[in-house]
């Protein structure tokens, strides 16, 4: 715990830093701008592979984790670099085979940077045997450091220090588009496990109970929000926004009188039906363990106790009725 709260301390301070030497920055230009922004990038991946595989180490199935954030560097370095050329070749348009192009290169380069960290990490043998990362140390200058954590700085500072060359100190970064990327692979991760499997998972870690399926259908129904919430504000109508943007409109402003209006329907539409769903799997569920009326169902069900277990099957066909018919006039009121 106090590695990680220095980690986060080193980003906080390295953010602070940024922001109030960002105005100096900007006016290096050239070569020295390249290379400053190099050594900034070396730094800034150490740093984020150092946060990564300390979390890493906790559990057996997290040691996926290191991998997976070099793939993302490598896949980041790719679209940096050809944006680079594009701007040496003073193309503002991309054409669709350079789309296709850029697509496939990422995803090599995603997947090399996988399988190095992947090999050198020993990531396999740690997931097969479901052991821990490996906490042998190494004593650098009276220092002593694990060599799973000295192996990822390494490989997070040659990525990092890639990246910083191509974007230098004049390139704007987008932590916008960083953030949304690193989100999305993240519930794509979560949305692939159903709730059975994490409720078994849960109720191994945090034993027989509520709160295991608690935990279960929280994770899940996160995922498949934030996907509906996305893909809700990415196709809302661009018409509201320009004519706002027209009369002068700050950025808040037209969040709130162009983006909202438009996204809080459909929002209130789709958490009223992940709740329903919840309610049905809550039963499933507790099969596994993780309580609620789904754990008495098979508790009477073992027991052959039919008649009491017919009982609990018509109460949660009585609940889900109310329950749909509460949603449905709540979805009514507000749309």
């Amino acid at each position: 715990m106090n590695s990680i709260g220095g980690l986060i301390g080193a980003f906080i301070l390295s953010s602070s830093i940024t922001n109030l030497t960002s105005g100096m920055l900007r006016s290096i230009t050239g070569v020295p701008a390249h290379l400053l922004g190099g050594a900034m990038g070396t730094i800034n991946g150490v740093l984020v592979f150092a946060f990564v595989a300390e979390i890493a180490k906790s559990a057996a199935l997290l040691s996926l984790l290191t991998p997976l954030a070099a793939a993302l560097f490598a896949q980041q370095i790719v679209v940096l670099g050809h944006a680079a050329w594009r701007a040496r070749q003073k193309k503002v348009v991309l054409s669709h085979v350079e789309r296709i192009v850029r697509w496939l290169v990422a995803l090599v380069a995603a997947a090399t940077a996988f399988v190095i960290t992947f090999i050198q990490l020993r990531v396999g043998r740690t997931v097969i045997d479901g052991t821990l990362p490996s906490l042998e140390t190494i004593d650098i200058m009276g220092i002593e450091v694990t060599r799973y954590l000295l192996n990822a700085m390494i490989i997070g500072g040659v990525l990092g220090s890639i990246f910083g060359l191509l974007a230098g100190t004049r390139q704007p970064f987008s932590i916008g588009s960083v953030l949304y990327n690193v989100t999305r692979n993240i519930l794509n991760g979560l949305r692939s496990i159903e709730p059975l499997i994490m409720g078994i998972v849960f109720v191994i870690w945090v034993g027989i109970g509520p709160f295991a399926g608690v935990l279960a259908l929280m994770l899940h129904s996160i995922a498949s929000l934030g996907k509906l919430y996305s893909e809700q504000i990415e196709t809302i109508d661009e018409g509201p926004i320009e004519a706002l943007k027209a009369t002068g409109a700050g950025h808040l402003q037209t969040i709130i009188y162009a983006v909202v209006p438009q996204i809080v329907p459909p929002y209130v539409a789709f958490t009223m039906y992940r709740w329903d769903i919840n309610v049905r799997m809550s039963t499933i569920i507790g099969f596994v363990g993780g309580g609620g009326i789904g754990l008495l169902l098979n508790q009477q069900i073992n027991l052959l106790r039919y008649r009491d277990a017919g009982v609990a099957v018509l109460a949660i066909a009585i609940v889900v009725s109310i329950l749909d018919y509460a949603s449905a006039t709540i979805r009514e009121r507000i749309t």
